[in-house]
């Protein structure tokens, strides 16, 4: 147990009855009131903060989450009403021109944006069945988007330069820093990063990812709370259930939404001169 959780850690009593992927394990990994505050932020937003367009979950293109035991490379897909407002944020950039990159695609953004008429879209993802669905997906377009297998790993092997670049990255701190450092030396000198992220589940270490940012010259121009949903499984929701009742000490009278929801803000990160 030691492995994953601390020893003040509010979680420990159930940490064999959770999947121990990368986000389970960051979260075991919090101190007492960090994992206190992550089961606030998902109380608050799932009883109190959540957006009515959660109610509509369904994926456009057909995605299953299943009852959310295990999840290829960790996926969590974000809600079609988030997915559409991601693809707000560039409302008034230009289609023709502006270059777009998406690092890491499981919620399909790259499709939206292609399907909106973005033409210079580049998305890369180490998932070839994902890879597989987006050219389908977008196939019949005028201006499909350029499609990149990366193992991110191993770095992104891409020559060009993005106005945009998105990306909802891995809840560890060291996958987030790994995914972030890839966006920066992806940018172009004036590009915006849309990070989307949910500090909570970093914990009091999340500054670390802003001071990131900062260092190679970009600033924080804007954070969007709760910008993100992600319909939750079955499984996950009943620990996350489990959590509120018996470590949070959630009152039991409080009817809970029969779908829960992840969360996640938006922080736009922008370089607005050369550096």
């Amino acid at each position: 147990m030691g492995t994953y959780t601390k020893s003040n850690s509010i979680l420990a009593p159930l940490w064999r009855a959770v999947p121990l992927n990368a986000t389970t394990q960051q979260v075991l990994g919090l101190e007492r009131s960090e994992q206190r505050a992550y089961l606030e932020n998902l109380w608050h937003f799932n009883h109190e903060s959540q957006p009515a367009a959660t109610a509509n979950h369904t994926d456009l293109y057909g995605s299953s989450h299943g009852i959310g035991v295990r999840r290829r490379f960790n996926q969590l897909p974000c809600t079609v009403a988030s997915r559409k407002a991601r693809a707000d944020l560039l409302a008034h950039e230009d289609p023709a021109n502006c270059r777009i990159l998406v690092l890491g695609d499981d919620d399909l953004l790259s499709v939206e944006l292609a399907q909106r008429g973005f033409r210079h879209v580049t998305v890369a993802d180490c998932d070839q069945q994902l890879l597989a669905r987006i050219r389908a997906e977008t196939s019949a377009l005028a201006t499909p988007p350029h499609i990149i297998a990366a193992d991110f790993q191993a770095g992104l092997v891409w020559d060009g330069k993005a106005d945009v670049v998105f990306l909802d990255p891995p809840y560890s701190l060291a996958g987030a820093a790994a995914f972030l450092q890839l966006a920066i030396g992806s940018a172009a000198p004036k590009a915006r990063v849309f990070l989307m992220i949910n500090p909570y589940v970093i914990g009091r270490d999340f500054s670390r990812l802003i001071a990131q940012a900062v260092h190679a010259g970009f600033h924080l121009k804007q954070q969007r709370p709760a910008f993100n949903s992600y319909p939750i499984g079955w499984f996950g929701a009943t620990i996350l259930r489990l959590a509120w009742r018996y470590l949070l000490g959630a009152p039991s009278d409080k009817p809970t939404p029969r779908q829960l929801y992840f969360c996640s803000d938006c922080f736009e990160l922008s370089r607005d001169q050369v550096s």
